[in-house]
C-alpha cells in the first residue's frame, strides 16, 4: 500500500492533466492501493470547492464515487460518511464536519469559535 496525496487525487478526479491521470489510473490497475488520510480529504474539500468552483452537490457526489473507486482505502470510511451527512445537512464546511466526526468517534467534544460549525452536534461554541 502506498500513501496518496492531494495531488494525485486531483489530477485523477478533474482528468486535466492527461498523463496524470492515466499515471494513477495505471498504478490503481497495478493493484497497488492509495491510502488517503484525513488531511488529505481536507485538501481536496478545499481544492475542488475553492479552486475548482465545485457545488456541494457536485462535491459529495465526487467524494461519494471516490469512496466506491478500488483501489483507494480511506482511513475510516464511517467517519467520512457521517461528515459527508454532516456536510449536506448543515451550513458548515466540510472540513469542519470531517473534524467534528474525527473527535466525535474518539468520544471527543470539539470547542470552535466557528458559529456555523458549533451548530453541528459535538461542536460547542467558545464564548
Amino acid at each position: 500500500m502506498i500513501a496518496a496525496d492531494t495531488n494525485l487525487l486531483a489530477r485523477f478526479l478533474i482528468k486535466d492533466v492527461p498523463e496524470h491521470f492515466q499515471r494513477v489510473n495505471d498504478l490503481l490497475n497495478s493493484g497497488e492501493e492509495g491510502y488517503i488520510n484525513p488531511v488529505v480529504l481536507s485538501e481536496l474539500y478545499w481544492v475542488l470547492v475553492r479552486l475548482y468552483e465545485y457545488s456541494k452537490i457536485e462535491f459529495l457526489t465526487t467524494l461519494d464515487a471516490l469512496l466506491e473507486t478500488e483501489g483507494f482505502v480511506f482511513f475510516d470510511q464511517g467517519v467520512i460518511r457521517r461528515a459527508m451527512a454532516d456536510y449536506l445537512n448543515s451550513t458548515a464546511d466540510f472540513t469542519d464536519c470531517l473534524i467534528n466526526q474525527i473527535n466525535l468517534d474518539r468520544k471527543l467534544k470539539t470547542f470552535t469559535f466557528d458559529r456555523k460549525a458549533a451548530k453541528l452536534e459535538g461542536m460547542k461554541l467558545l464564548s
